[in-house]
C-alpha cells in the first residue's frame, strides 16, 4: 500500500499529541510540517524525522494526500477551505473556527469539494467519557438528567486562548468538548443562560462564569469553568451526572490493580453502588484511535465521526454561551 502523505501545519503542542501515533505506521509518511516560527517547525521536524519544512505550507501541499491543521483557532478557517478546496483530507483541531460564519464557509469548502472534514473532538474516542455515556444511555441513573462540569484554574499558557478575537476562552475552546460530547449524547439543544466575566487584566476573553444548556431531550448541562486564575493556582474538581434513578460521578484517586479508574454509580441505600471502570491512560488511547480514524478516512474508507456539521453545531453552542453571557438574556438555538 502506498503511504499516505500527511502535511502538518502548525508546529505548536497539540501537534505533538498526534504525531506519536502516525510516526511508526508503514502506511503513513509525515511529509511535510509548515510554521512561522521555523525553530519550532525544525525541532518538529527532527523529533518525527519529517523531510519538509517550510515557513508556509502552500509551497508543498500540492504534494500531500492529508493535512493537520494544528494552528491556533481564528487561523483554522482560512487555511482549512484551502486545504479542502486543494482536495486533500482536512484533520482540523477544534474548536473548528472562532465565529459561526468561518465555519459555514469551512462545511461550504468541504462540500464543494467532496474532500473529508474531521474536526479534533477527541473525547468521541475516549474510553473515559464513552463509558458514562453508555452507562446513561443504558438508563443506569434515569433521564432527563443534569451534567455538572465545574472547574477552576489559571488555562493555558498560550495568551491566545483567552483573547477574545483569536481563542474566545474556556467556553468557547475549553469548554468545546463537552458541548460536542452532550450533542453526541443528548441530541439537538434548545436553550442556554449564561453569565462571564473577566477576571484576569490581561484577559479580552470572557474567562469565568456558568452557563446553563437544556437539551430539547430535556437534559442539562451546567458549565461553570475559569481560566482567570493565576498561575499556579487552581480550584475543586466536580465532574458529575445525576437523574431520577441516582448520581454517576467521578471520584478521582489512583488506579486499581489492573490499570482501571472508575466512576461510581449510587442510586440509594437499598441498592449496592456500582463501579463502571475505564483505563487509566484512556485519553491517550483515545488520540490514538482518532489518527488511526483519519487515516480511514483520508482513504475515503470511512466517514468521520466528528465532522464539519459537528464541528459547526457544536461552535454555534459555544457562541450562544458568549451571547447570552454578554446580553444578559436566555439564548434559544
Amino acid at each position: 500500500m502506498t503511504p499516505l502523505k500527511i502535511g502538518i501545519i502548525g508546529a505548536g503542542g497539540i501537534s505533538s499529541a498526534h504525531l506519536p501515533h502516525l510516526a511508526n505506521r508503514d502506511d503513513v509518511e509525515l511529509f511535510a510540517v509548515a510554521d512561522v516560527n521555523q525553530n519550532a517547525a525544525q525541532e518538529l521536524a527532527k523529533q518525527w524525522n519529517i523531510a519538509h519544512v517550510a515557513a508556509d505550507y502552500k509551497t508543498w501541499l500540492h504534494e500531500v494526500d492529508a493535512v493537520l491543521i494544528c494552528v491556533p483557532t481564528w487561523l483554522h478557517s482560512l487555511i482549512a477551505i484551502e486545504t479542502l478546496h486543494a482536495g486533500k483530507a482536512t484533520f482540523c483541531e477544534k474548536p473548528m473556527a472562532r465565529t459561526r460564519e468561518q465555519g459555514e464557509a469551512m462545511l461550504q469548502a468541504q462540500k464543494a469539494s467532496g474532500a473529508p472534514l474531521q474536526i479534533g473532538f477527541v473525547r468521541r474516542f475516549d474510553a473515559e467519557w464513552l463509558s458514562w455515556r453508555e452507562a446513561v444511555l443504558a438508563g443506569k441513573i434515569g433521564r432527563p438528567l443534569v451534567w455538572r462540569d465545574i472547574m477552576a484554574g489559571a488555562g493555558p499558557s498560550a495568551p491566545w486562548f483567552n483573547q477574545d478575537e483569536k481563542g474566545g476562552g474556556p467556553f468557547l475552546d475549553g469548554c468545546i468538548h463537552n458541548l460536542d460530547f452532550a450533542l453526541y449524547t443528548f441530541g439537538p439543544a434548545k436553550w442556554v443562560f449564561a453569565q462571564g466575566r473577566t477576571l484576569r487584566e490581561s484577559n479580552t476573553a470572557i474567562d469565568t462564569g456558568s452557563a446553563t444548556i437544556r437539551f430539547q431531550s430535556g437534559d442539562e448541562l451546567l458549565l461553570a469553568w475559569s481560566w482567570g486564575l493565576p498561575e499556579n493556582c487552581s480550584g475543586g474538581r466536580v465532574f458529575e451526572l445525576f437523574g431520577p434513578k441516582g448520581i454517576l460521578r467521578f471520584p478521582g484517586g489512583a488506579p486499581d490493580e489492573n490499570g482501571n479508574r472508575h466512576f461510581v454509580v449510587t442510586r440509594g441505600e437499598a441498592i449496592s453502588n456500582e463501579n463502571i471502570a475505564f483505563p487509566a491512560d484512556a485519553l491517550g488511547l483515545g488520540f490514538k484511535q482518532q489518527m488511526d480514524e483519519f487515516v480511514t478516512v483520508a482513504r475515503g474508507e470511512t466517514e468521520p465521526r466528528a465532522d464539519g456539521q459537528a464541528g459547526l453545531e457544536s461552535l454555534c453552542l459555544a457562541l450562544g454561551i458568549l451571547e447570552s453571557a454578554r446580553t444578559e438574556n436566555k439564548v434559544n438555538l
